[in-house]
């Protein structure tokens, strides 16, 4: 029986040489010097870790080896490629990071110690989970991180997991292949590390559809000569044109990988033995005017396919990746995929500056997760900038994953609380709540979650919400949604008490007009109010959302004649500052308006300014221009009041600030319109330098009341940062 082939070299008694496994990384990274960090790690792994192994049957101290020489292949970083090393023993013994720091270095046990918590992320291969779950666990997986070689440490251990577990159950081996497709191999892609996406993707693959795989490389293994023989002849003769208009290129020849020739034969509905570009040459050139003139060559040599010619150079993948991709009919009516582009792009897409997952997977992401990973593909070079600025880059996150007790990820705003995570699992969840655990803890309910917590919540059938959940200062709820929850309850809570009010209120009102109650048809007026019962529309009727013009024009729209109305100069709503909304000390009947420099409404302190041959004035009190007049026209000014037995809007002028996003526009007018609140003109601008937004509108309210409810319900749709109201 063959003995396995070691991966590593071993000494007579049986442990690994590490002197010679560092001598054989020298020879293969000549630039890198101060290799006693790598030494240090490893022979502590070495000691402390002597007899470990994984669950799949291979020494720690050889996967962490494994895993150091992934991370130097992506970021020649001995520092990272240290910190694999421990991870892999960290896993199955503690070790007090002080030690760590002592005996290796300060800058490996920081970076241990942020992988030890992406470590404790607990992942329940058995739930199956959709899309949008399988999405949050991989922001889950970018959130908890905000140094890039944390998240390259994991890729690089689940790398060499898939390498190593041929042997295992072959149940076990299925779930961690799909969660390598689902998860690990997507996050490569994000990042833009295509050597590591595709050995996963190709591993995984061979253990989800072993039958189709083992198809696929054998049918590419019965034609590996005839494909190197096309390719060497192919290689030939493009070298030879280049050679004639004096380019120096690069040029290489491989099959597709097996994964990405199945994906071909789903999206194009083909057979096997119908794929014949299953091979692809890439000529890197040293200059972007070189990638055209190579183009020609190769169009000059066969005939092209123009369906498959992309030109992402003049016209970048939105991810960034550059490069021309022509397809060619060989000699023997085959085609053949050909990829130009120069080194330097070629270097971008292969280590991360130009990654694929936004144009591959073709969906929309949060700007902040878009931002998030750019800043992490950044970090791929952080040693240079680190070496010159001696700075740490930070990143401010925008959104927090945590996990329900069934291991489901739910996505919240930053900040939010066990209160906020009731209510976005259920209504009654949160109106119930009455503790909560995090990580099997009890904390408080003003507790702010963080990326990776397990949350679950203490519910109690006569549990009722507290009204102190609403103060802000409290800080028990962030979300707009949970908060909304909570005053619907309430308002549901006194529903009983609104109708009874409201129904009186309507009731005296109409007799004022000299409209019989009785005779009154409500439930075809809730009807044409859109409410579901006369209940209902008391209930509105009392917190102002329906107006008393509204509900006297559908009794004349569903009831015409039956009823006696007033004259429409007695029932309709008047324009906002009629007279007859008002009261002028000791005076009847003086045509009065409302002053257009400060807008006053009811509630508001008012006085009136007497004009020459326009009336009275309405000024709010603390009006400048009053104050103003006031000094020298004294005699004009006369005490008003509001007439409450008539009710009337007004126009209002508001300033929001926010930090723009999308919708934002279509979220304000969605909730003016629920209030039933009229929008007269809205402008807006933008700041682009610090994405901030002005908004102007103009509204009509009824009184300071109304208009106080609607700032606060302004405040609080998500970006908007305050709320002002205008005077001029």
């Amino acid at each position: 029986m063959l003995k396995p082939k070691q991966k590593f070299p071993y000494l007579s008694e049986g442990n690994i040489d590490i002197d010679l496994w560092l001598a054989q990384l020298k020879e293969r990274y000549p630039n890198l010097k101060e290799w006693d960090i790598l030494q240090k790690a490893a022979l502590m792994a070495q000691k402390t870790g002597k007899g470990l192994t994984t669950f799949y049957g291979q020494p720690c101290l050889e996967q962490g080896l494994e895993m150091a020489e992934i991370m130097l292949s992506l970021t020649q970083d001995k520092v990272s490629a240290a910190s694999a090393i421990l991870t892999s023993i960290l896993q199955h013994l503690h070790v007090p990071l002080e030690h760590i720091a002592e005996e290796v270095h300060p800058d490996v046990e920081k970076l241990v110690a942020a992988s030890k918590t992406l470590q404790s992320l607990k992942i329940n291969l058995d739930k199956p989970r959709d899309a949008i779950q399988i999405d949050r666990i991989r922001k889950m997986l970018i959130a908890m991180v905000s140094d890039i070689r944390v998240v390259l440490i994991k890729l690089a251990e689940r790398t060499t997991i898939m390498r190593g577990i041929r042997r295992i159950n072959p149940t076990q081996r299925r779930l961690l292949a799909r969660e390598t497709m689902e998860i690990y191999a997507p996050l490569a892609n994000r990042l833009g590390i295509g050597q590591i996406k595709w050995e996963l993707e190709d591993i995984a693959f061979r253990y989800i559809k072993p039958e189709t795989y083992k198809k696929i490389a054998k049918f590419l293994a019965e034609r590996r000569s005839d494909r190197e023989q096309r390719i060497h002849n192919a290689i030939a003769r493009i070298k030879e044109g280049l050679h004639s208009i004096q380019i120096d290129a690069k040029l290489s020849g491989r099959a597709k990988h097996i994964y990405s020739i199945y994906l071909k034969m789903q999206h194009k509905n083909l057979e096997l033995k119908n794929i014949y570009d299953y091979s692809a040459i890439r000529i890197l050139v040293p200059t972007l005017e070189d990638c055209y003139k190579a183009l020609s060559i190769v169009h000059s040599l066969w005939p092209h396919v123009d369906e498959e010619f992309d030109d992402y150079i003049s016209k970048p993948k939105p991810n960034g990746y550059r490069s021309i991709h022509t397809a060619v009919i060989d000699p023997d009516g085959k085609n053949l995929e050909i990829q130009i582009r120069t080194k330097d792009m070629h270097t971008e897409s292969e280590h991360g500056v130009a990654a694929h997952w936004l144009y591959k997977e073709k969906k929309s992401h949060l700007a902040g997760y878009e931002t998030k990973i750019t800043f992490l593909r950044q970090l791929l070079d952080w040693q240079s900038d680190v070496t010159q600025n001696n700075k740490q880059t930070t990143m401010e996150e925008t959104r927090v994953y945590v996990f329900t007790p069934e291991g489901d990820v739910i996505d919240l705003t930053l900040g939010a609380t066990p209160l906020d995570f009731a209510y976005h699992i259920h209504s009654d969840v949160g109106h119930h709540c009455r503790g909560a655990k995090v990580n099997g803890h009890i904390v408080p309910l003003t507790y702010q979650l963080k990326t990776g917590d397990k949350v679950e919540i203490l519910t109690h059938l006569q549990g009722t919400p507290s009204r102190s959940w609403l103060s802000p200062s409290a800080g028990y709820l962030k979300t707009a949604r949970a908060r909304s929850k909570v005053m619907h309850w309430f308002k549901q809570q006194d529903i009983d008490k609104n109708i009874a009010a409201g129904k009186e209120m309507l009731e005296r009102e109409l007799q004022r007009l000299h409209i019989p109650f009785a005779a009154i048809e409500f439930e075809k007026i809730a009807k044409e109010l859109h409410y579901k019962t006369e209940d209902a529309i008391f209930a509105a009727f009392f917190d102002g959302q329906v107006r008393l013009t509204q509900i006297i024009h559908a009794i004349q729209h569903t009831q015409g004649q039956k009823i006696p109305l007033p004259k429409p100069k007695e029932t309709v709503e008047k324009k906002h500052g009629a007279p007859s909304e008002l009261q002028v000390a000791g005076i009847d009947d003086l045509l009065t308006r409302i002053a257009l420099c400060c807008k006053p409404i009811p509630g508001d302190n008012i006085v009136g300014f007497i004009t020459q041959g326009r009336g009275v004035s309405i000024h709010r009190a603390d009006c400048s221009n009053i104050v103003r007049a006031g000094s020298s026209n004294h005699d004009r000014i006369i005490q008003v009041s509001w007439d409450s037995r008539h009710a009337h809007t007004y126009y209002v002028d508001l300033r929001i600030m926010a930090h723009g996003r999308a919708h934002l526009l279509k979220d304000i007018t969605a909730l003016l319109a629920n209030a039933k609140v009229d929008l007269i003109s809205l402008h807006s601008t933008l700041n682009k330098k610090n994405n901030t937004l002005i908004i102007t509108a103009t509204i009509q309210t009824h009184d300071v009341k109304q208009l106080d409810q609607l700032s606060q319900q302004l405040t609080q749709i998500p970006n908007i940062i305050d709320v002002k109201r205008l005077t001029t």
